[in-house]
């Protein structure tokens, strides 16, 4: 555009030269607890050291949901260190390799760039035979703890398995927590699984797990990482911890209600702030069996944030990149931030807290680890279900690790063979199809009937059909670019097989089929939906019935009421749920205190978020968000209601009750219907609720076809099977609206 802009300078005689456009990087950033001011400093020295580049740098801690997006509209970035399926866009030719560069100059000039960063660091992204990604962090995953506390009983930081079970029933006998857990991002359990397998397996079959391979989990040593992961979350787990978001487990270990929590060496960083003055954060590496590891036991687990650069970046990124990762950057960044990078003699500026991560550092020899959605993306929900039944004891490691094994084989069944299908549902899919053209026919009917009646008195208005085609076309158009286009690429997308990546291929009505025969996680979100479908309404609409005719009875205070009620409205969802985030918190939330409080004991520490009590949290919620609107919709229809009715049912004895049922309902029950619809609509479709609640990582049990469509798109990079499971949301959603409100237009 900028070439363009000159070009036409010159053309219209208003510039004598044109002037280059300066090289752009768009670096979009993930933004958590190392901050964003760094970054655009860095930008901004950078674009000083090079006056010809422009650096655009973004930050934002939903940057890869943002990435996304772009990605599957085929518009990359230059670079960025956003969670992306990596594994993924490196087979597709979308990144850059850095071997070249890496064997070049460091941006210093004092040597190789591949030799300033510290032994192991760039093992996590080789890719075949090429580094694909550079980190500058270095987020060890290590336990840490309560420094003072551990001195003040004469507590060690334990080596092996066996001296951590022993250090948390001391930790408990002392009246303490023996350690905190994210549980709501269950996710933070795999490094501990990863840890005990990496030495209990070896280097070399930690790895061919990550590869899905054969026997990989149903093996004798996998079964005891697992073992050893439930045991802990037994005997150490803070109570209610399944409840907890990463800072809710954080914030409890500088509360001094729990001793360890495991997590990234990021912790210091994002908990700045809110660490109790005098507080002495220690860390130790991840235990080791007691019979010794079969790999490096100076090993340490990394949780790095890696940087990677698009194939079609400008030259200048790589550039960049050695500027970012340049010592002195890397040290500034250190010591701004007390977070330690991956590049050699950097990390002296730290503070006495990471004094023990540094120490870790500086020992090992060698790192291993692997970050989510990496190899294998659409094997990850079947993980993370898994991965919470056995903390929560719900499968014992023996049937964990075969749940496992089978679905690596049902994945790699997939890949291998993609358009196979095998059946597990039969009639599920008949009793669907069946519901969905009855609604069709429903519909066709009633729509019939209505064409085949007399029309009313018409108006002796008439608009020409020109007129009318002007008065029509801004919003036809807009309509149609909005709504009839993106519907109909959504109708054609689910007749493809796409990662977002390639090139659709065409498939038929595979995508389809595989749903509705195959998939076990789209009938649990059908299912779900359909829960809601019928309880929101069920629960929503007779209260919010209730509430109008009470208003409509002249209640004291009924202005402030309506008010009141509608307020929760003004919010949104997104805001109601994250303020429930709060209110359901297992140890501060007021609804547990509140319920200890009536005498209900049981609710002490009750994490109302966890997967097995979602959707008892979900129900007040729709209540709270959605009671108002419909309250204010009732009330309006009510008061348009002759009071001459009501007047005479007076006189004739009616009670109030009689008097709501016999000319009440009837008088709305058009407005009662279109509530009806809108309540069912916003539990069949329900997203964001569910979404938010569950950290953006719903187990399989507590997914809605929108949460299970979103994560089928972005994380598994299914666009077909999503598009299909829309196709299915619609189709519901509209022959259905369409045969509830139908009565009720006709009675009008």
């Amino acid at each position: 555009m900028q070439r363009s802009v000159a070009a036409l300078g010159l053309l219209l005689g208003l510039g004598g030269t044109a002037a280059a456009a300066p090289a752009r990087i768009d670096f979009p950033f993930f933004a958590g607890g190392e901050g964003i001011a760094f970054f655009e400093e860095t930008a901004r020295a950078f674009e000083a050291a090079r006056p010809g580049v422009r650096v655009d740098a973004d930050g934002d801690p939903r940057a890869q949901d943002k990435l996304r997006v772009r990605l599957l509209g085929g518009d990359a970035p230059s670079l960025t260190n956003a969670e992306l399926p990596w594994y993924a866009l490196a087979r597709a030719g979308k990144l850059r390799a850095l071997d070249d560069a890496l064997d070049g100059p460091a941006w210093a000039g004092d040597g190789r760039w591949r030799d300033t960063f510290l032994p192991g660091a760039l093992d996590r992204y080789r890719i075949g035979a090429h580094v694909y990604g550079v980190p500058l962090f270095y987020s060890l995953y290590t336990f840490h703890y309560d420094k003072a506390f551990f001195e003040e009983h004469a507590l060690a930081p334990p080596a092996t398995w066996d001296e951590l079970f022993a250090l948390a029933a001391r930790i408990r006998a002392l009246g303490r927590a023996p350690m905190a857990f994210q549980g709501r991002y269950h996710e933070y359990a795999d490094g501990l699984v990863d840890a005990a397998y990496f030495h209990l397996a070896g280097r070399e079959r930690y790895y061919a797990q990550k590869a899905l391979a054969p026997g990989s989990f149903d093996n004798a040593e996998y079964r005891q990482a697992l073992g050893l992961v439930q045991r802990l979350a037994t005997e150490a787990f803070q109570p209610g911890a399944m409840g907890m978001s990463h800072t809710d487990a954080q914030l409890e270990l500088f509360a001094g209600r729990a001793a360890m929590v495991v997590c990234g060496s990021w912790l210091r960083s994002e908990m700045l702030g809110k660490i109790p003055a005098g507080f002495r954060l220690g860390a130790f590496n991840l235990p080791l069996p007691a019979s010794g590891s079969r790999a490096d036991p100076t090993a340490v687990q990394l949780w790095a944030s890696y940087y990677f650069v698009f194939a079609g970046a400008p030259a200048e990124t790589v550039d960049f990149l050695r500027f970012l990762t340049s010592r002195e950057r890397a040290a500034r960044f250190a010591t701004r931030q007390d977070f330690p990078v991956a590049i050699r003699g950097a990390n002296g500026g730290l503070s006495a807290d990471l004094g023990d991560v540094v120490r870790l550092i500086e020992r090992a020899t060698s790192t291993y680890g692997e970050a989510a959605r990496e190899g294998f993306p659409d094997f990850e929900q079947a993980r993370a279900d898994v991965r919470y039944a056995l903390l929560a004891g719900q499968f014992a490691p023996g049937e964990a690790a075969r749940r496992l094994e089978a679905a690596a084989g049902t994945v790699r069944g997939h890949h291998e063979h993609p358009d196979a299908i095998a059946v597990r549902h039969v009639g599920k899919p008949v009793a669907l199809v069946a519901l969905v053209l009855l609604l069709g026919a429903l519909v066709a009917r009633r729509a019939l009937g209505r064409a085949g009646r007399p029309r009313g008195r018409e108006s002796s208005i008439r608009i020409g059909a020109c007129d009318v085609a002007r008065f029509l076309a801004p919003a036809a158009f807009l309509y149609a670019a909005l709504v009839l286009v993106p519907s109909a690429r959504t109708f054609a997308l689910a007749t493809r097989d796409w990662d977002g990546l390639g090139s659709p291929r065409p498939t038929g009505a595979t995508n389809l089929v595989r749903l509705l025969f195959e998939s076990d996680a789209f009938w649990t979100a059908l299912g779900n939906s359909l829960l809601l479908l019928a309880v929101v309404p069920a629960v929503v609409l007779p209260i919010a019935l209730f509430l109008s005719a009470c208003l409509d009875r002249g209640v004291p205070g009924a202005a402030t009421f309506r008010v009141v009620l509608f307020f929760p409205n003004l919010l949104g969802m997104v805001a109601a749920s994250l303020l429930f985030v709060h209110l359901l918190h297992p140890q501060r939330g007021p609804v547990n205190q509140l319920l200890v409080a009536l005498g209900f004991s049981g609710f002490a520490d009750f994490a109302w978020l966890a997967p097995d009590h979602l959707y008892a949290a979900l129900v007040p919620l729709f209540v709270w968000s959605q009671v108002g609107l419909h309250v204010v919709l009732l009330l309006a229809a009510m008061q348009a209601v002759p009071r001459s009715l009501y007047e005479a049912a007076a006189l004739d004895g009616a009670s109030p009750l009689r008097q709501f049922l016999a000319i009440t309902l009837p008088g709305i029950a058009g407005p009662v219907a279109l509530s009806a619809v809108l309540l069912a609509l916003s539990g069949w479709k329900a997203f964001e609720v569910v979404w938010l609640l569950s950290n953006q990582q719903p187990a399989t049990g507590v997914h809605t076809l929108a949460t299970r469509m979103v994560q089928a798109m972005f994380n598994e990079l299914h666009v077909g099977e999503a598009a299909a499971m829309a196709v299915v949301l619609f189709a519901v959603a509209a022959l259905g609206a369409r045969a509830l409100l139908r009565p009720a237009e006709e009675r009008a």
